[in-house]
């Protein structure tokens, strides 16, 4: 089967630092997404529209997650700092 498509909004590229070991690991873990998109986070949460978002912690950021499996696309919704606001 193919991989599953990641979708995520250009703008969340500004929260993610622009060089660096945390850059890195945050984009290889988005990649990783499309051939592994079950993958849990370390905790889920409810957001806003009420969908169960998996959230996952990578040294100092937060990335929040969901799976559309009918359509094959993982929705990275957030990306921010981990103790940064909501």
């Amino acid at each position: 089967m193919p991989p599953y498509q990641v979708y995520m909004h250009s703008d969340l590229l500004d929260s993610v630092p622009k060089t660096g070991q945390q850059r890195r690991k945050i984009l290889e873990f988005i990649r990783y997404l499309r051939d592994h998109p079950g993958t849990p986070g370390d905790y889920t949460e409810v957001g806003a529209s009420l969908r169960e978002l998996q959230v996952k912690i990578i040294g100092d950021y937060t990335i929040d997650y969901w799976l559309d499996a009918p359509v094959r696309i993982v929705m990275v919704v957030t990306v921010r700092p981990a103790d940064g606001p909501r």
